[in-house]
């Protein structure tokens, strides 16, 4: 093919008509709510710009998007007995919060609410949980699609989980550039996909569990966010559902200055009784640069409100207990259909531990002899964290004899399927290439200990990054939001 030229699901496109295609995306994703705020500062926080995306959707088999959904009530569940399961959390993280001084502080608010008696029994997780398509068991493609597709977990988000609201908007805009190029496809092919509607639903049903009328919903978010456009999706679904609902934003800062925590553990913010408590921050070290926040996440654990996430879900959703999961046994340990601890299980990529010992010092000696083949992950959320290749031997070699490795957990490779696209980020040159995608589906999961009030998967999020770059987050400036257009696997000839 020119260089003047591409093909795109069979049409073929001059650059002038790319060059049209990424303008009016651009202006497609503005108009259906797909942007974020710039990156400098110095920008008035009312100006905003189009999120960043891929140009065209991408590839993904019809039957690895319906099992990835067909799961997600079944981890929803899974992460909600774990995270209520005490023992199993002690046993799991006792290495790490002896190193992870992050850890150590989420595990002590942790211990001091059971300790006093949780006043707040429902706790709410917004879950999502991310997989990538693994390929490198595929011997060959049949038309253009790989024989053998695999899901493989990367992690679930239990905290902060993002981008609900932009891919409810992305979908909009990969039907119309699809349109624009000439490429006609079923509507079914890129799917209709409210995530955020399935949030707020469960924002609302925390609410309502509550039961106080006048009491209101707490965002607590980043100053100068730079993805509060996400957060008002969540806004807007949750007052589409009900007017009735009060929804505040405050900042760790703010809830210290203005927060009050009754005798009887309700919790105000300034005269406004708290119903809900929606973490948009805390997920990080960086988040509490002070003990300011630290006693505020404390005070906001201790009340009577519903928590998103409780800590004990935080800490749930941590890579240790990843890591855990995936030891024989672990996942029947929770569920009892062995069909489903099956198929959960085959998405599980091999998952190692570093802790000192026998175990864990041939884990060390097998990363260090084959770096390209793992991924070295630490307690983090957010992007920018996790180490590859070369330089996990280079780290694991200088920690090999120290209790600093119990921090970390050494996960299988995975070689996700590479297609072709255009990443439009704003301020970067827009080239076509070489790129991978990571899945995640939403799952929403309010309940007890016992009893399960709302279950479901609401959901999904594409992600789309250059193959070269090993992160992915958004945010974090590496990955793109992205749509699936969904094709039938190949049959595979006898």
């Amino acid at each position: 093919m020119s260089a003047s030229a591409l093909e795109v699901f069979g049409v073929t496109l001059s650059e002038e008509r790319i060059a049209d295609l990424i303008q009016k995306s651009k202006q497609w994703a503005l108009l259906h709510g797909v942007a974020m705020r710039p990156q400098q500062n110095s920008v008035s926080a009312s100006c905003v710009e189009y999120a960043p995306m891929t140009l065209f959707p991408s590839l993904i088999p019809v039957g690895v998007l319906a099992e990835a959904k067909a799961l997600q009530q079944h981890f929803n569940l899974l992460m909600h007995r774990v995270a209520n399961d005490h023992v199993f959390l002690e046993q799991s993280l006792q290495n790490v919060i002896k190193v992870d001084s992050f850890m150590q502080r989420l595990w002590e608010i942790y211990t001091t609410v059971r300790q006093e008696g949780n006043p707040q029994p429902a706790s709410l997780t917004l879950i999502r949980n991310d997989f990538m398509l693994d390929v490198k068991g595929s011997c060959c493609e049949i038309k253009g699609i790989p024989a053998s597709v695999k899901l493989k977990q990367i992690e679930i988000n239990t905290i902060s989980a993002s981008f609900a609201g932009l891919s409810t908007g992305m979908w909009n805009v990969h039907r119309y550039v699809m349109m624009q190029a000439g490429k006609e496809t079923h509507p079914t092919q890129i799917p209709e996909n409210f995530p955020a509607q399935g949030l707020a639903a469960g924002l609302l049903k925390s609410w309502q569990h509550y039961n106080r009328e006048s009491a209101i919903v707490l965002f607590v978010i980043q100053s100068n966010e730079r993805n509060a456009v996400d957060q008002w999706w969540i806004e807007k679904e949750l007052l589409n559902l009900n007017r009735d609902v009060k929804i505040k934003y405050a900042t760790f800062q703010n809830a210290h200055e203005n927060c009050k925590l009754m005798d009887d553990r309700r919790l105000f913010l300034n005269d406004e009784e708290v119903a809900v408590i929606y973490y948009r921050d805390g997920y990080m070290p960086a988040h509490y640069p002070s003990e300011k926040e630290w006693n505020v996440r404390l005070m906001m654990e201790r009340s009577l409100a519903v928590k998103c996430p409780s800590v004990h879900m935080q800490l749930a959703g941590s890579k240790k207990i990843q890591q855990e999961l995936a030891r024989p046994g672990v996942v029947e340990r929770f569920l009892r259909d062995p069909d489903i601890c099956r198929r959960i299980r085959d998405t599980f990529a091999g998952q190692y531990s570093l802790d000192l010992g026998s175990e864990g010092d041939k884990n060390v000696a097998m990363a260090i002899d084959d770096p390209k083949h793992f991924v070295l992950k630490p307690q983090r959320e957010g992007g920018g964290n996790n180490i590859y290749g070369e330089d996990i031997r280079e780290f694991l070699s200088g920690i090999r004899l120290s209790e600093e490795r119990n921090a970390y957990v050494l996960m299988e490779r995975v070689f996700p399927w590479q297609q072709r696209n255009y990443l439009l980020k704003e301020g970067k040159p827009t080239n076509l290439r070489d790129v991978v995608s990571e899945l995640g589906i939403y799952g929403v999961y309010l309940g007890c200990d016992k009893k399960v009030l709302m279950n479901e998967e609401v959901g999904h999020l594409l992600r789309t990054k250059s193959h070269d770059d090993n992160e992915g987050g958004i945010v974090a400036g590496f990955a793109t939001i992205d749509t699936p257009l969904l094709v039938q696997e190949p049959v595979k000839s006898q």
